[in-house]
């Protein structure tokens, strides 16, 4: 088991170093995240190094088995057990905290090496951490195993990018992007993008990523793909509303049109 102190040993500055993780630049300067609830902190322990365990004594018990079954290079380098008057509020952002919280160090920076084959995806531009943690945890669902994140995109360790993923994060391998356009010049195989105004996805011959890799391209949830990327599309593809002659909203959530389009590779396979 990791080192154990007892609730009078987590000070007010540690306290307030977990409290900083909620931000971006606390996070930055500390390289380290947060995951809450039991779940979620459950499905994160052995897939990222665990600074602290954070736990009242009931759920510490519950999970001391799966603990002593981890790598020691993985087991938490110290668990905190509190007591049941501890306020969850001091450390958490949910309004209903679980009793179990983890700090997490954050993987190092990788813009990721070029793939042979499969689905992958990029995200310009999408700032809505709802969104997405969604898109991760749909890209999850649909096997995607690369999500390449351009700059302006919102933080995929954010808690509530983290919360959104549902623990799509330890499958999902993320690369931050420092000059998007050189990486699409790089890509070696057909580069998707979706646009409002394009080739039907559903009627259009597509390619499926099975002998060759696939780039599909999502926007920023208001702008949509960034002018200069456009040039670096080779195909231009839309979700057509039904039926086409009525009146529709403007466009879909970014994350539902993932969604859709992955699913329609998949079927395609």
């Amino acid at each position: 088991m990791p080192s154990r102190k007892s609730a009078s040993m987590l000070s007010k500055a540690e306290i307030k170093d977990i409290r900083s993780l909620h931000d971006a630049k606390g996070r930055s300067s500390q390289q380290r995240f947060i995951a809450e609830g039991i779940k979620l902190t459950g499905e994160m322990l052995g897939a990222f190094p665990c600074e602290l365990l954070l736990a009242d004594e009931e759920t510490a018990r519950g999970f001391a088995r799966q603990l002593d079954k981890l790598p020691q290079a993985l087991r938490p380098k110290r668990l905190e057990i509190v007591p049941e008057s501890f306020d969850w509020g001091r450390v958490s952002s949910q309004r209903e905290p679980q009793p179990l919280l983890g700090v997490f160090a954050l993987p190092q920076e990788d813009e990721g090496s070029p793939i042979a084959s499969g689905v992958s995806l990029l995200l310009d531009r999408i700032q809505d951490p709802g969104n997405l943690g969604t898109i991760i945890r749909t890209a999850d669902w649909f096997g995607i195993e690369h999500l390449y994140l351009a700059p302006g995109t919102a933080d995929p360790f954010a808690p509530k990018v983290v919360q959104a993923t549902m623990g799509a994060l330890t499958r999902v391998k993320i690369h931050r992007l420092s000059d998007t356009v050189t990486f699409l010049k790089g890509f070696s195989g057909p580069r998707l993008g979706t646009f409002l105004e394009g080739e039907d996805l559903y009627t259009t011959e597509l390619p499926t990523g099975k002998d060759e890799p696939v780039l599909l391209i999502m926007g920023n949830e208001g702008q949509g793909i960034h002018p200069d990327l456009e040039p670096h599309i080779d195909r231009r593809i839309t979700i057509s509303p039904y039926p086409a002659e009525n009146s529709h909203t403007e466009s879909l959530n970014v994350a539902i049109a993932t969604a859709l389009l992955l699913g329609e590779l998949r079927r395609r396979l």
